[in-house]
């Protein structure tokens, strides 16, 4: 038997704002879903009182003096479980500011005992590790990087030397940020330890967190300490952190991928964008360190960025999803498909199709390399 409840209710964004004083229109926005199944205690409950306590943080610092450069939001979504609805509509009813002003979005859901896990913007996995790297992970002592990086030793794969953001896909409230507005994004939270099996169920509850989960709050307090230190350097830095030869890796791999695949059209366009990459990424590395601080309109540049990634047609078959290297998959669900649109024609076996897709992702990497050329020439200005 199936039950429908067709009646529309109210969907109820908070946000918390606290301004920049020097460029209060570059915004840095941090969220986390407070709407649930059921219960809810680990989904959203847990990312979103390590939100809480961030904000707490921070308006503590305000109260005794300290103002951020940038302005911070604070959002707690709505209706996320419904369909991403309170962030969604949101970022539409916002994307114009967001085009200009959107610097960069983080979001936590669902924490837990045990890792570091993330998927981000690879423009930020540079920053990522950085902080990785200077905070400590509960248990062992270890720094956060080196606790994630010997899990990942365990693996099948014998892990990594470096911690690698994954693409992103779908399934939490950053999905409208990257994937439509192209803000630069990150999706992050701890977990690995528990043995889970209560997601979207009514036993996802206080007693089941408190016995099972994270039992001490230890790992909440690690996300919070996580987040406050991100959104303080964020929101403090005279340059925005994005880092571009990571860009040209992570998508080097998301080609050699597709190679694999059959019928795959040349790709040498995309290859040539990624080596201008590579040597545009070098030359901006070597001015950000002669430089003795940022301007407005470097930064302007630099959060622009990630919208070049955005092609306005969209994707083949759903227009709404916008970027060209990462989308979900339209069979995947949460799973994120690298390079979709030529992934997904070849997958169904439209070649011509995979061969339109491949020349859209080489005019995106092509108007993504401009804006570093142009960041370039205003951090020699």
């Amino acid at each position: 038997k199936v039950d429908f409840d067709w009646t529309t209710k109210p969907v109820h964004n908070v946000i918390a704002r606290i301004p920049g004083t020097e460029t209060p229109e570059q915004l840095i926005i941090y969220g986390n879903h407070h709407d649930a199944w059921v219960n809810g205690a680990s989904d959203p409950l847990s990312g979103a009182s390590a939100l809480l306590e961030t904000a707490r943080s921070l308006a503590t610092l305000y109260k005794a003096g300290w103002r951020p450069r940038r302005t911070i939001l604070l959002a707690l979504w709505d209706a996320e479980e419904f369909g991403l609805v309170g962030s969604t509509e949101w970022v539409e009813k916002h994307k114009e500011e967001l085009t200009g002003k959107g610097a960069l979005y983080i979001n936590s859901d669902s924490n837990g005992r045990g890792w570091m896990s993330a998927q981000g913007s690879p423009s930020l996995e540079v920053f990522f590790n950085e902080l990785l790297r200077d905070l400590k992970d509960p248990d062992s002592g270890k720094s956060l990087r080196e606790a994630a990086l010997a899990n990942r030793a365990r693996g099948e794969d014998g892990g990594d030397k470096e911690f690698r953001l994954g693409p992103l896909g779908a399934g939490s409230d950053y999905v409208a940020f990257v994937h439509h507005a192209g803000v630069a994004s990150l999706n992050l939270g701890f977990g690995g330890r528990d043995a889970g099996g209560v997601y979207h169920s009514i036993y996802d509850s206080f007693a089941w967190y408190t016995r099972f989960a994270d039992k001490d709050f230890a790992y909440g307090k690690a996300l919070a300490e996580f987040t406050g230190t991100m959104l303080l350097r964020l929101a403090m830095a005279p340059v925005l952190p994005f880092e571009f030869g990571a860009v040209a890796r992570t998508v080097r791999g998301y080609v050699e991928d597709l190679r694999k695949l059959p019928a795959a059209p040349p790709l040498d366009a995309i290859g040539k964008e990624l080596d201008r990459m590579e040597a545009l990424a070098a030359r901006y590395e070597a001015a950000l360190a002669r430089a003795e601080s940022g301007s407005a309109a470097l930064n302007r540049s630099l959060l622009r960025a990630e919208q070049a990634l955005l092609d306005p047609g969209g994707l083949p078959g759903r227009e709404w999803f916008r970027h060209q290297l990462t989308a979900p998959g339209l069979y995947t669900g949460y799973g994120a498909k690298t390079l979709a649109g030529v992934r997904e024609a070849l997958e169904a076996g439209r070649v011509e199709e995979a061969r339109g897709q491949a020349a859209k992702v080489a005019a995106a990497l092509g108007a993504y390399n401009a804006r570093i050329e142009e960041a370039l020439g205003l951090l020699a200005a």
